[in-house]
């Protein structure tokens, strides 16, 4: 390195910036799911990050709850600046390597607005959907191609930018039958031209420097789904049109395992299949059971297998009749209770709240407020999830709150991990202490 130019011969990386308005006191750089390093926001809000040994490609910062990508090879010097009020939309990149990491930022934003404008594509008969989404695909080919007249790429980085490109616009082609019957309420699945897949062709489903990217890994997730359901409808007499069906979820296993030799990608993409099946099906215990042996037979060395029997075996601790698990909680006096010795003698509905989301907060407490005058007999209890000790109790005395009825988690994770809580307005219904419905939504309650 001399006068200020960087040698790409240097095997070092700097990647620095500043974040307006951090929602945390960290960036984390990965590689993969593998930590690279971590830098802590000065009083500046600005942090520095170098590494030595880089291996050019996708990497992706961290700055919880947000992450971004960026693309690095040794003798980057790469600077940062973003707002987390309005995060994509903001980033900014200078110094080198920008360019590319810039124009993947343009393309993130290029896509979603195009999500909005192909939602009304869907009712278009295929070929004219076709054309259209070619001509969104082409557009940004074009500005690819001016791009790379001023920059010079590496044949890797080229190869990113024009995937990005493709694997979103394939995405929709995936989509598209079974969106265009959705919006045009048809009984069947529209008939498609003959070449209607014909990009098919050309696919990598093993693309190892894709194996964390967000368009590769989706179109992965909706082709294999479009696949399933295909060749279900095919060849299976006894058809159940909905992914949430034990048959359909055991053809994407199969698919999978047929056309997935990535190790990393296939432990993934089942992951992705069986944390659907557990989280949004919930099926009978017989049908999960049957379904978990055809996961374990397909992929017994997974690489998420932790995460995911210990998901199956909560889910299991929370079927009717099982009493509720003993996890620690605070009341509003500080004395420690435990989950399971709430609400023993009566009927009750626990609730789970946050002071960050006052929004959500405001309406989950007038949902509670019908609720009690619906249902005089029940006890609505809440749980606060990850409000600071003395903000819950002062959020507690403004909203009027009952402080026999609210309860404090000072382990999030734990909270989160063992009761299931998947979706903002999970709720758990119990008679005198054992569960009625481990997995109730707040909004759609039917109480006896």
């Amino acid at each position: 390195m001399s006068c200020g130019v960087v040698d790409k011969q240097v095997s070092s990386v700097y990647f620095a910036g500043e974040i307006v308005n951090p929602t945390t006191e960290y960036v984390v750089l990965y590689k993969d799911d593998q930590v690279i390093d971590s830098a802590k926001l000065d009083a500046r809000n600005r942090f520095n990050i170098r590494f030595n040994n880089a291996s050019e490609g996708l990497y992706h910062f961290d700055h919880s709850p947000q992450f971004h990508y960026v693309y690095l090879e040794k003798g980057d010097s790469l600077n940062l600046r973003l707002n987390t009020i309005e995060f994509d939309e903001s980033i900014v990149f200078s110094g080198k390597g920008a360019e590319i990491n810039n124009f993947i930022v343009e393309l993130f934003l290029a896509n979603e607005e195009d999500e909005s404008i192909v939602e009304q594509y869907f009712t278009l008969e295929p070929k004219v959907f076709n054309k259209k989404i070619e001509q969104l695909r082409k557009e940004k080919i074009r500005l690819l191609e001016e791009l790379l007249e001023e920059v010079s790429l590496s044949d890797r980085a080229t190869a990113l930018l024009k995937a990005t490109i493709d694997y979103n616009a394939f995405i929709y082609k995936e989509k598209y039958p079974f969106y265009h019957r959705a919006t045009t309420h048809e009984n069947r699945l529209h008939k498609l031209p003959n070449n209607f897949y014909d990009y098919r062709k050309e696919l990598s489903l093993n693309n190892r420097d894709l194996i964390y990217f967000r368009p590769y890994y989706n179109f992965m997730k909706y082709h294999l789904g479009n696949l399933a359901y295909m060749e279900c409808e095919k060849n299976c007499k006894d058809l159940i049109n909905t992914s949430s069906a034990v048959h359909f979820n055991e053809h994407k296993l199969k698919l999978t395992e047929a056309l997935v030799q990535e190790k990393k990608l296939k432990d993934n993409l089942y992951r992705n299949i069986v944390m659907h099946y557990l989280l949004k099906v919930k099926d009978s215990p017989e049908n999960t059971n049957l379904f978990m042996n055809t996961f374990y037979t397909y992929s017994p060395n997974n690489r998420h297998m932790g995460e995911i029997t210990k998901l199956h075996k909560d889910i299991q601790e929370l079927q009717p009749q099982k009493k509720l698990p003993r996890i620690e909680l605070l009341n509003t006096n500080g004395m420690g209770v435990h989950l399971n010795e709430i609400a023993l003698e009566k009927s009750a509905v626990f609730y789970f709240w946050s002071g960050r989301y006052q929004k959500h907060l405001n309406r989950t407490l007038a949902q509670i407020s019908q609720l009690e005058k619906q249902y005089p007999n029940y006890s609505f209890i809440g749980i606060n999830r990850n409000t600071e000790y003395n903000e819950w109790l002062k959020i507690i005395r403004e909203k009027g709150l009952n402080p026999k009825n609210q309860f404090r988690s000072e382990n999030f994770e734990e909270l989160k991990n063992t009761l299931v809580i998947d979706h903002l307005n999970k709720s758990i219904v119990t008679h005198k202490g054992f569960i009625i419905n481990g997995f109730a939504d707040l909004y759609s309650l039917r109480l006896k």
